[in-house]
């Protein structure tokens, strides 16, 4: 869509149908009405008042009546209105503008009324006439080639006004079902994805989208907000109010940028193992599909952003799409969602104009093989679509995008789907300039110093997460969409990182997403939206080591490919990681030399990143006290961790495998059914350390007090 100010210039010929010479005027003077500024406006819901037309439609200049035709007999509305303008640019604007929007769950026809028809307030006029009046005969339902912007095939199609666009019929669902050119895919093995376009706005290096500064903020945000700040209507179109969901869950996505993928049942089973119900793909491989097939747990599908272009430009590659990635693979495998995109427009923006058109081709799609009460359509979202997010009662999305955003609202609200947002306050903090503590983005309690309160509407915020996502409600509600709920589709802490990444830890990632499922599951929302539960999927099932970028672009995964975890994390619903049934274990030699095992643990704990936790002192393995009982432990960590990706077992000869399980008395070795790693561990666990040297990633920082006002001076400056 294009932005208000545009000033469309007329086709040769003016806008009124061709082929016929008398000027405009000649033709409509006989009527009385001014030329091109009356529009008809098809496939309107037969509910549709007025009042409804006037304010999408009053948005692009005074409106000199709006009229919608009843039954002479039976009173029944006919699906079609009259919308006249005072001004004939204004009509010429909005029939560009308002063409083929969804309204009221329906896709609109707007073109200019035909010069023969009569005026609104004539054909108010109830007077009975001869049934030979040609003014009393019906105007023409089927949409007319000389006056339809669509093409041509479309354009021929008669549309029935009975009908809710969102709800074919049976014949039209098996008209647009359209089967692909061959059965087969084009990737016999590989579920991975060339591109998601993630790694743009999370890499550190990503341009900011630019932030306006030439809004006026009011000091107080009523919970209406204020509704002159947006460029458009204050209602919109209304399907159903968001329902309250009954409880929250917490998903994982699954990137596939790996150097030894596992094959898609593995990935299954470990997923089942953790009792993980649902899941994001970031595309829609059908080897991974089939894998899930039968097992509940629900499936996000991607349409990735090289599939973009070709599906916005074409329905009918969006059915084939859709029929092969979806269709095909329902009701075994229970898809959910599609995500168009990700990242579009902070990404790829040249990519902008063809986003909503690629959402509403895909709906179409789904619409036509009866799966849209089942599955969503939506586009995630990164933190930079959102100018000036903190305090979140002032945020705002950034006002380059606010044509697209616009559209992509009144998609979701029309069609009953939520908004995607990518949120991290991983970066949050490290691009923070230690303006924010660390407990803040950790979900740590604040000491009374350190306390973030937004100063519009003194909402305390315990964490950066639920800032975040606050923002993106207000941004919504900037645009008068309240209603539209939001779920967060990626977030995550790396686990390591490199010199410069100090804040890449076991330690930081553990905590953060501990917490983070803690606060996920206590089914409450941010402050604005306490009722509503935040859904989340943590970024990601594996470390990605084939990803481009900073070491910590390759290890944001809660498991190794063998199924065994990079920390202790509770995904399932009994609050227990299960162990690893590898079936061996690797353990200090009986004897081995005590220098060459204290190198070897403290390389575990150290580069091999083992996770020691269990060996410090006060902690259930640090008994008995010797050195061969720490390296047989950390070891083990080591190898149940690094095996599946070439960990050895050897540390120069100091090491063996056993099918003995080592645990002992309240020590569980990693990998075993008692494993002290998977008993769910205090969020504020240590990271890998070793015994003998120290922390490796422990890491101090100053005591910040933040208070509000240090708080809004960062992010006004």
């Amino acid at each position: 869509m294009r932005g208000r100010s545009y000033s469309p210039s007329p086709p040769r010929g003016g806008y009124s149908r061709r082929g016929h010479s008398p000027p405009p005027r000649g033709r409509y003077s006989g009527r009385g009405r001014d030329p091109s500024t009356s529009l008809l406006v098809r496939n309107l819901r037969h509910d549709c008042r007025p009042e409804d037309l006037r304010r999408p439609f009053g948005q692009f200049g005074p409106l000199k009546d709006i009229y919608l035709p009843r039954d002479y007999y039976t009173g029944a509305p006919r699906g079609f209105g009259f919308v006249q303008y005072v001004d004939p640019a204004d009509a010429a604007d909005a029939k560009h503008r308002m063409d083929g929007q969804i309204f009221q769950g329906r896709e609109l026809t707007v073109v200019f009324a035909e010069e023969n028809r009569k005026k609104p307030t004539e054909m108010r006029v109830r007077e009975r006439t001869s049934r030979h009046d040609r003014r009393r005969s019906p105007p023409r339902y089927s949409r007319s080639p000389r006056y339809s912007r669509s093409p041509p095939t479309r354009r021929a199609r008669s549309r029935s006004h009975s009908r809710d666009d969102y709800s074919p019929s049976p014949k039209r669902r098996h008209s647009r079902f359209v089967s692909p050119k061959d059965g087969k895919l084009s990737r016999e093995r590989s579920y991975s994805r060339e591109s998601r376009g993630r790694s743009y706005s999370r890499s550190p290096q990503s341009p900011k989208v630019a932030k306006s500064r030439s809004r006026s903020r009011t000091p107080v945000r009523s919970p209406s907000r204020d509704k002159s700040r947006s460029p458009y209507p204050e209602d919109h179109p209304k399907e159903q109010n968001r329902e309250r969901s009954p409880s929250a869950f917490i998903g994982i996505d699954i990137g596939t940028h790996l150097s030894k993928l596992p094959p898609a049942s593995e990935v299954v089973a470990i997923l089942k193992a953790n009792e993980i119900t649902h899941v994001r793909l970031f595309d829609a491989d059908s080897l991974m599909l089939n894998a899930l097939a039968n097992t509940s747990i629900e499936v996000m599908v991607g349409v990735t952003n090289e599939e973009l272009l070709g599906i916005g430009q074409s329905p009918s590659v969006a059915a084939a799409w859709v029929n092969k990635n979806v269709a095909a693979h329902v009701p075994n495998t229970n898809i959910t969602a599609i995500a168009v995109g990700s990242e579009v427009l902070t990404t790829i923006p040249h990519a902008a104009p063809i986003l909503v058109p690629a959402m509403n081709n895909i709906h179409k799609a789904i619409v036509a093989s009866n799966l849209n009460f089942k599955v969503k359509v939506s586009t995630p979202h990164s933190m930079d679509i959102i100018s000036r997010p903190f305090p979140p009662s002032t945020a705002i999305f950034n006002s380059s995008w606010n044509s697209t955003m616009y559209q992509v609202l009144q998609f979701l609200k029309n069609t009953n789907s939520y908004f995607m947002l990518n949120a991290y306050p991983y970066y949050g903090f490290t691009k923070g300039d230690g303006i924010f503590p660390l407990e803040y983005t950790l979900f740590q309690p604040l000491s009374s110093v350190k306390q973030i309160v937004d100063p519009n509407t003194l909402y305390h915020y315990d964490s950066m997460f639920d800032a975040m996502v606050d923002a993106a409600y207000y941004s919504i509600d900037a645009f008068n969409f309240s209603g539209v709920s939001v779920v967060v589709t990626e977030t995550g802490w790396p686990w390591n990182g490199g010199a410069n990444e100090k804040d890449a830890t076991v330690k930081n990632a553990q905590t953060y997403t501990n917490n983070l499922i803690r606060r996920v599951m206590n089914d409450s929302g941010p402050p604005s939206q306490p009722t509503m539960p935040i859904n989340t999927y943590i970024y990601e099932l594996f470390n990605e080591d084939e990803r481009r970028g900073p070491i910590s672009e390759k290890n944001w995964g809660l498991f190794f490919t063998n199924g065994s975890s990079v920390y202790p994390v509770s995904l399932s619903a009994s609050g227990q990681m299960p162990g690893n049934s590898t079936g061996s274990f690797c353990i200090a030699k009986s004897g081995a030399d005590e220098d060459k095992l204290r190198k070897g643990l403290n390389w575990a704990c150290g580069e091999g990143h083992a996770n020691c936790t269990a060996i410090q002192e006060g902690q259930p393995c640090y008994y008995p006290d010797t050195i061969e009982n720490h390296a047989s432990y950390a070891y083990n960590d080591y190898y149940q961790r690094m095996h599946s990706v070439g960990g050895t077992c050897d540390f120069d000869g100091t090491a063996t495998t056993s099918t003995a399980d080592p645990s002992y008395g309240s020590c569980g070795f990693t990998g075993s059914a008692n494993s002290t790693a998977g008993r769910g561990f205090s969020p504020t666990a240590f990271g890998p350390v070793s015994p003998l040297t120290g922390s490796r990633s422990s890491m101090l920082y100053p005591e910040i007090g933040v208070i509000v006002g240090i708080f809004l001076h960062w992010f006004w400056l």
